[in-house]
């Protein structure tokens, strides 16, 4: 496995906690030393550096990839286009993402805008945000202090837009399944054969099993040929 974005590593040490799982770590390690916390543990690599310099240098291959580190539509979607052009994650192996939902999935945030190119970003200020309201507000709201996208929606704006303008440029390569609980959890499969789409089938009858039984819940599922509105599961 490999996850990207890891912060203090409260997700990691939930992964490194599976039988017989190998965990590559990347992070730039900003809230804390990833390198010295699982220094002892013979399971987990930490690659310290941001995402887009590490994956183009890394000589394995994963079944399971998470990503949830810097949220934005520049970030995401240039991980994505690594990870594919450099054949990162194995046929039939699955894509996890983190807030595809409210509030980043239209809506750009960086950790470190200086890092974005300048054609790629959006106008940010630190001002908090507000459920429903796509302006940022000047008291209150959530997040503040954090740089983030003035506005909410359009192009390249936010983790599921990248998501979305990857899958449609990769042709039927990949499935996609955006399941809208909490702040968002994403699912992308990347297709081998029908014999080994078993784990993907899997996950999908339980993220519509969650669905049946928690009403709030939406499960869409985006196809490279269509708009990426169109098709859902009900």
């Amino acid at each position: 496995m490999c996850e990207i974005g890891a912060s203090f590593g409260g997700s990691t040490d939930l992964l490194a906690s599976i039988p017989n799982v190998s965990l590559t770590v990347i992070d730039p390690c900003l809230d804390c030393s990833l390198e010295e916390k699982y220094a002892l543990n013979k399971h987990i690599t930490v690659k310290r550096g941001i995402s887009l310099e590490v994956l183009p240098v890394l000589d394995e291959t994963y079944d399971c990839i998470i990503i949830d580190g810097d949220h934005n539509w520049y970030t995401v979607y240039h991980e994505l286009k690594v990870i594919s052009d450099r054949n990162l994650l194995n046929p039939s192996g699955i894509i996890f993402f983190h807030d595809t939902g409210w509030p980043w999935g239209r809506r750009d945030m960086y950790y470190q805008p200086e890092l974005i190119p300048h054609e790629y970003r959006q106008d940010i200020e630190k001002k908090g945000l507000v459920w429903g309201q796509s302006s940022l507000v000047d008291s209150g709201g959530s997040f503040l202090g954090v740089s983030k996208a003035t506005h909410e929606g359009g192009s390249r704006n936010g983790v599921l837009a990248a998501i979305e303008d990857f899958v449609r440029e990769q042709k039927g390569e990949y499935d996609f399944l955006d399941v809208r609980v909490g702040q968002g959890l994403g699912i992308m499969y990347h297709h081998k054969s029908f014999a080994h789409d078993t784990p993907f089938l899997v996950v999908t009858a339980k993220a519509l099993t969650l669905n049946a039984l928690r009403w709030p819940i939406r499960l869409t599922k985006t196809y490279a040929r269509r708009s990426p509105h169109q098709a859902s599961l009900p």
